[in-house]
């Protein structure tokens, strides 16, 4: 059960960020995504053969999350903001970046227990043969992880590089 979870919800952190791409055209590679949520959903839909009634499900939790990750990414933006003035022209002062860095921390695992709750909610109306179909379609994908919000990804923010480079 959460592999399957773990499945649909690379499908849905796909529309997620694609559509945090559409509202923030610097996050990525520079460049404003292609696509939005609702391409994304059109997808899916067509992928796995979804009903009227299920589109409009997924819409429904897309919408009702969108107001969430805004706040949420503007709160992490301004974190981002304060560690690269801690840390302009080489300074550190553990005191001031250790907090913000767990403030970020913190943000992020709200965001992915947000998402991974509306993963669950969002599988649980797929029936089996469309469970399947999205099982499958992880596979083809390299599975959970490997989208664009994974590891590497244009979505990916590691540290920040040391100063000068």
């Amino acid at each position: 059960m959460k592999k399957r979870i773990l499945v649909f919800a690379v499908l849905v952190v796909a529309a997620a960020v694609f559509g945090l791409a559409q509202a923030h055209p610097g996050l990525g590679q520079g460049e404003k995504m292609r696509g939005g949520p609702g391409d994304m959903v059109e997808h899916i839909a067509r992928e796995l053969n979804l009903t009227d009634a299920q589109k409009e499900q997924v819409k429904a939790a897309f919408e009702s999350q969108h107001a969430i990750e805004e706040e949420r990414h503007t709160k992490l933006e301004e974190i981002r903001k304060q560690i690269d003035a801690a840390t302009a022209n080489g300074q550190f002062d553990e005191a001031v970046v250790r907090p913000l860095a767990n403030q970020q921390a913190q943000l992020q695992a709200e965001s992915m227990i947000d998402h991974l709750r509306m993963h669950a909610k969002l599988y649980s109306m797929l029936n089996a043969e469309q469970k399947a179909k999205a099982d499958e379609m992880m596979k083809r994908h390299g599975g959970p992880g490997h989208g664009p919000g994974g590891p590497g990804g244009p979505m990916h923010h590691g540290p920040p590089p040391a100063p000068g480079f």
